[in-house]
């Protein structure tokens, strides 16, 4: 029976109306849904990851411990003796090294109403395991790179030089601050190093600048720069990948992170505080610490060992043997065909060290280009032309450098690799294979895992009042592990590239 006409509401009257016009027209309102699939716009790209070996290990311990035979060759007695006496005896060195276990991953959630809602569009489960994995191996690639689990020594009091042209600063005495960042202070925003500051006065006219320098720190992979009127309150000012920065202007308030093209991949976070900025601390290391990490590749060739053989702030232990060098903020350049600063500072030192040569050079993207562009750039260039279907000669503009000759080792070539969790201003020559005899080393970069990568689903419990305490799937993607360099000695890292 049809309702009493009183029933009838406004929205049904409206319906009414909007469904008697004279036709069908577009303004009618019959519609489809043209909802494509669910895209993903986050690259995943992990050499560095693909490239360790990962070992399962059989004991469990809460370190990897590893024993060596020190080289003492320089230290030996003279092999020669006269007839009837004996020999001098070998000088022999062992030392321990360990590497604490640690565990890295991330952790999903999904809902059931989530679920639900989604039913015939995606598998929100499937979509949150992935994307979840996705970001792991993201951080692995960063952490067996730049984790590092001892503090950055204290930066040094910065240089100040002043120029009368260049900038908008037109007070007499400015303060400039510095503070040193880890790879995972690059990645992820876990702090920098304890800061130091310096004054520079004497300053007149409206128009000067200031260009700050400090000493590299070694392990460091990028510097934060911060700005005082009264070397007491510090605002932000910009992080480079190099030690040196041009202070132009005064400021009155932090200034936004460097963009992109400058800082590629740098964390908009600070200290676990999504957009925030970073703080500068003159009294303590202000998180380049981090508890949580074990040491990666630039840590375990940067840091000292103590006598435990663990990785300790440099400047506090052993001396690390590997090769460290800084270009304190000057470009590469061009020798006899090569890049002089990879010869001069990787090549030559590596043979005169361990007789041998690595196996690669690791790049930013942004040397790749300069490494690129300065080989290419010059007349003497090789040029090759290719014929079209046409028979005609075509030119394919651009070029790559994809390895350079190692001239101090006899000629052999080193292949080029572009590392994206190696962040500009760094290089590294890595030696995968040691032709040392009897070296007994398989594998000299390793992550030996108490458990590698795996999946664990949490039980539900309720939480009332709370979006997200219902019904829900929650699951981590964890390892439990610890990254080994088991020849630091045969390896090289060069700073502070522009």
């Amino acid at each position: 029976m049809a309702p009493p006409l009183g029933q009838v509401t406004e929205e049904t009257l409206a319906a009414i109306s909007k469904a008697q016009t004279t036709g069908i027209l577009e303004s009618t309102g019959i519609y489809s849904y043209d909802l494509s699939n669910l895209v993903s716009l986050i690259p995943v790209v992990t050499p560095w990851r693909d490239r360790v070996a990962r070992v399962q290990s059989p004991d469990g311990n809460p370190f990897a411990v590893w024993r060596a035979i020190m080289n003492l060759t320089n230290s030996q007695p003279d092999p020669s003796m006269g007839f009837d006496f004996a020999a001098n005896e070998v000088q022999f060195q062992e030392q321990d090294f360990q590497a604490r276990y640690k565990p890295t991953g991330f952790a999903g959630l999904v809902t059931q109403d989530a679920f639900d809602l989604a039913r015939g569009y995606g598998d929100p489960y499937a979509i949150a395991t992935f994307q979840t994995l996705n970001q792991v191996l993201i951080g692995d690639d960063r952490k067996l790179m730049g984790a590092q689990s001892f503090a950055l020594a204290q930066a040094g009091a910065p240089t100040l030089t002043g120029h009368t042209t260049g900038g908008t600063i037109s007070v007499s005495n400015i303060y400039v601050g510095v503070a040193a960042r880890t790879g995972s202070g690059y990645y992820y925003g876990s702090g920098n190093s304890q800061g130091n500051s310096t004054q520079i006065t004497g300053l007149s006219g409206s128009t000067n600048s200031v260009t700050a320098s400090v000493a590299s720190v070694k392990g460091a992979v990028a510097y934060d720069w911060f700005y005082s009127a009264n070397g007491t309150t510090f605002f932000y000012y910009t992080t480079t990948t190099v030690n040196t920065v041009l202070i132009t202007t005064t400021i009155t308030s932090n200034n936004a992170l460097p963009s992109a093209t400058a800082c590629p991949d740098m964390s908009t976070s600070w200290k676990g505080v999504a957009n925030s900025i970073p703080t500068y601390n003159s009294s303590a290391d202000n998180g380049s610490a981090n508890a949580n990490d074990y040491d990666g590749l630039i840590a375990s060739l940067a840091g000292d060992y103590n006598g435990t053989g663990q990785w300790v702030q440099p400047g506090t232990g052993t001396a690390n043997p590997a090769i460290n060098s800084s270009l304190d903020g000057a470009a590469l350049t061009l020798t006899g065909g090569t890049v002089t600063e990879i010869e001069a500072k990787i090549f030559l030192p590596l043979w005169n060290q361990v007789k041998c040569s690595p196996t690669a050079i690791m790049v930013n993207a942004a040397q790749a280009q300069e490494i690129a562009n300065l080989i290419l750039g010059v007349n003497s260039a090789t040029t090759f032309l290719n014929t079209d279907a046409s028979g005609r000669v075509s030119v394919t503009a651009g070029g790559r450098v994809g390895e350079i000759v190692n001239a101090p080792a006899g000629g052999v070539t080193v292949p080029i690799e572009v590392h994206v969790s190696l962040p500009p201003g760094t290089i590294v020559g890595r030696t995968d294979r040691v032709p040392f005899p009897q070296a007994n080393i398989s594998s000299v970069f390793e992550y030996r895992a108490l458990r590698d990568t795996a999946q664990f689903d949490y039980g539900i419990s309720r939480v009332a009042n709370t979006a997200g305490g219902g019904p829900r799937k929650e699951f981590e993607v964890r390892s439990v592990g610890s990254f080994l360099t088991r020849a630091p000695v045969a390896q090289a890292v060069i700073q502070n590239v522009a």
